[in-house]
């Protein structure tokens, strides 16, 4: 397993417990700070490590650092025995300080060497940090590059068709001498204007007679060179951003080398925590025991000598005494050859210790030098990747000023349609507006003589009172009403076009025919709900205008004139509307019969009667050319249909093959499948982790980026996944908690649903 990490790790070095207390479970992170001084290139290398006290033997006290002995009171006597007997106490005694100073070592060499390992530690836990970091700071340039990468050949693949299209545009075209607008490839200069506009270019003093003409020519091929320039430039720093890339990010195997390197170095300081706990402390704890057994001895000594002096008349006890002595000095010598020995090895295992460290000190360095390089570029590359996007992001709006011209022969014919709508509205407009006028001042004329006939009859009966107290208005005339109709400037601004010199070509691409049906269809779903502020219901207005001529012409045989004219306006700006209509669909309709071309003006001479037959043929006719077009626009309806059945059983199949991939995997787990995951605990800052529904496929977990809030279930789709391995535990290399070298996936998907 990993290096674990907090508080529990420093109390198992320095104390060889094995669980914190409660009032140690603080929770605290780690915070490294390091110095950019110690990374520089010319910064000296890290001093070797010397553990104090210093691997090698102890220095030992001799027998002058010994204290010397009390004086002997005035009345004992100093003879031979008792002098031999003191020199045996003093070399127990020596013994006894050499076996202090060997139990002292132990406890000096093994807190060395515990906190000479707690140091390693904390730089393995500083390069963990550190690497992380970088691995961060790669993910996220990764991502950067990706996202540009894709939208930059997008945007690649949109201008090369724009420019394209617009070389076509500006090029050398046929003369389309027929009239037909032939597609998206078709030359400006084939596409000729129409007269009125033609006319109304040379009266402003210019010459324009195709749609080239209106075009700024060198200043729009200027525009497509400065284009051009602009995405060759991108193109090359995109491929110099990649290669630079290639280089500062490298590939997943370096990583992998580099992590390996990593967990070597950590298993190294591991084995030497064990060795130092099992190993340095069984010594201590012989050492120690050693020093009690040679105290021990040195005390029984002194009550054997003074044993002896008493009873130093007697000849056998003083034998005894210099026995049992000589046995105690040889143990002594005996204990102090194994302390000696045990001293060693723990003065062997002190120098691999500062050894160990003095390497990891230079790693260290060696790393984070060349950890510190790679966020460098890795953070120039980002903001490369950021300068780029905004360049990218400007050129899409520069080339997007040469869509207008590619865009053109399109944008031309809805002109000519809504200059016609436009032009039947002021025209329809204006005889409504007559024809009201009209019929106010025929029932002022009926209201006159009904006032008249009144005067003369039953009212020359009435008495003053009533003209002058009770109705002071009753001999009075009707108001006069005359309105004046603002001047309709944009009517005189309009070119008259007529019929569009162009129409949409009925023998189109498959494509074409798809988008004609499309647009229909939509037509068709929208002209109730949409267009009613649009179209003109032909019934309604039929209606109304019944009405207003059946008012007209009470008392009157013949219908009036202008309210023909106003009814003719109306119908024919019906028509010009569904027309605009059905071309933007994509309709042939059947040739227009313009009205003002065939418009009879009758003389004020002739009879009404030839009046009334000359107005309702041309009302005939347009009626009869609207039956047609709603004709049109039927089949047109009907094709739809039969084209959206054709095309309904393919789109079936695809739904039924998509239902078939929503199927919940659990066995494999690819981009597009569908997965379920489910709660399985909550992980760092308290977030619930998912872990994907699998047979024999485990280790997938949901992206933490792809929820809100805890539900107890997502399914989604999966849009990418990747894969890592799993570092120390409780680390960002490790956010599930798994064992160290499992590996795992992260997936990020598209929620279909959760709960």
């Amino acid at each position: 397993s990993a290096l674990r990490l907090g508080d529990e790790e420093d109390e198992l070095i320095q104390s060889g417990r094995h669980s914190l207390e409660p009032a140690e479970r603080t929770g605290s992170k780690r915070i490294f700070l390091f110095s950019k001084r110690a990374l520089a290139n010319n910064a000296p290398e890290p001093p070797n490590c010397i553990l104090d006290p210093a691997p090698g033997p102890l220095p030992m006290p001799t027998q002058s650092d010994m204290p010397p002995p009390p004086p002997s009171p005035s009345d004992v006597v100093e003879t031979p025995l008792r002098n031999a007997l003191e020199l045996y106490v003093r070399q127990l005694m020596l013994d006894v300080a050499k076996g202090r100073v060997y139990a002292d070592g132990a406890d000096l060499r093994l807190a060395a060497c515990r906190k000479c390992l707690s140091e390693m530690v904390a730089i393995a836990h500083a390069l963990r940090a550190a690497v992380s970091n970088l691995s961060d700071h790669r993910a996220g340039a990764v991502r950067q590059r990706t996202q540009f990468n894709s939208d930059f050949l997008d945007a690649a693949s949109f201008y090369m068709n724009l420019l394209q299209k617009f070389e076509l545009r500006i090029g050398d075209g046929y003369v389309d001498d027929t009239n037909a607008f032939r597609g998206g490839n078709e030359s400006l200069r084939s596409v000729p204007l129409h007269p009125s506009l033609v006319a109304a270019a040379r009266s402003s003093g210019r010459i324009m007679e195709t749609l080239l003409d209106s075009v700024p020519l060198d200043r729009e091929k200027a525009w497509a060179n400065k284009c051009q320039i602009a995405h060759e430039r991108l193109s090359a720093s995109a491929e110099d951003l990649e290669a630079a890339f290639g280089l500062a990010v490298g590939t997943s195997s370096g990583w992998s080398e580099e992590a390996q390197e990593d967990l070597a170095a950590e298993d190294t300081i591991k084995m030497l925590i064990s060795e130092v706990e099992d190993v340095g402390n069984r010594i201590r704890i012989l050492q120690s025991e050693k020093n009690d057994l040679l105290a021990s001895n040195q005390t029984e000594a002194t009550r054997i000598v003074s044993t002896a002096v008493k009873n130093e008349s007697k000849e056998g006890r003083t034998e005894s005494a210099f026995s049992s002595l000589e046995e105690m000095a040889k143990s002594s010598s005996s204990m102090l050859m194994t302390m000696e020995s045990d001293d060693n090895i723990l003065s062997q295992l002190s120098q691999r210790v500062a050894d160990a460290k003095t390497a990891a000190m230079k790693r260290m360095k060696s790393r984070l030098r060349h950890i510190s390089v790679a966020q460098s570029e890795i953070a120039q590359l980002t903001s490369s990747v950021s300068v780029l996007q905004h360049a990218l992001t400007q050129l899409k709006t520069d080339i997007g000023h040469l869509e207008h011209v590619v865009e053109l022969p399109s944008s031309y014919q809805a002109f000519l349609a809504e200059i016609q709508r436009r032009r039947a509205y002021c025209n329809a407009f204006k005889s409504i507006f007559d024809a009201a006028v009209e019929r106010l001042n025929l029932m002022r004329a009926d209201e006159i003589k009904l006032r008249e006939a009144f005067l003369r009859g039953p009212g020359k009966h009435l008495m003053p009172a009533f003209y002058e107290i009770f109705v002071p208005t009753l001999a009075t005339s009707p108001a006069v009403f005359a309105p004046q109709l603002p001047d309709i400037l944009e009517f005189r601004s309009l070119p008259n076009v007529g019929p569009q010199s162009t129409q949409y070509n009925s023998s189109s691409t498959e494509s074409d025919s798809t988008l004609m049906t499309s647009q229909v269809k939509e037509m068709e779903t929208n002209v109730d709900a949409k267009d009613q502020s649009v179209l003109v219901s032909a019934d309604e207005n039929s209606g109304n205008y019944d009405v207003m001529m059946q008012t007209m012409s009470q008392g009157d045989v013949v219908p009036r004139r202008k309210d023909d004219k106003a009814e003719r306006a109306t119908l024919k700006y019906e028509n010009v509307v569904l027309r605009q209509k059905l071309q933007q669909a994509g309709v042939k309709v059947s040739p227009y019969i313009d009205s003002d071309t065939a418009t009879i003006c009758p003389d004020e001479n002739d009879s009404m009667d030839q009046r009334y037959k000359e107005q309702e043929s041309k009302i005939s006719s347009l009626e009869a050319e609207l039956e047609r077009t709603r004709k049109d626009l039927e089949a047109a309806r009907v094709a739809s249909a039969q084209e959206e059945e054709a095309n309904l059983q393919p789109t079936r199949d695809k739904e039924t093959t998509q239902q078939v991939s929503d199927k919940i995997s659990h066995t494999s787990f690819e981009v597009g499948d569908i997965g379920l995951f489910m709660p399985t605990g909550r992980g760092r800052g308290g977030k619930r982790i998912y872990l994907a529904f699998h047979s024999s496929c485990p280790h997938r977990y949901l992206s933490p980026d792809c929820i809100d809030g805890s539900p107890d279930f997502v399914l989604g789709r999966i849009v990418y996944q990747e894969e890592f391995v799993a570092g120390a535990l409780n680390t960002t290399r490790n956010p599930f908690g798994l064992h160290v070298g499992t590996k795992f996936w992260v997936l990020t998907v598209e929620v279909v649903k959760k709960g």
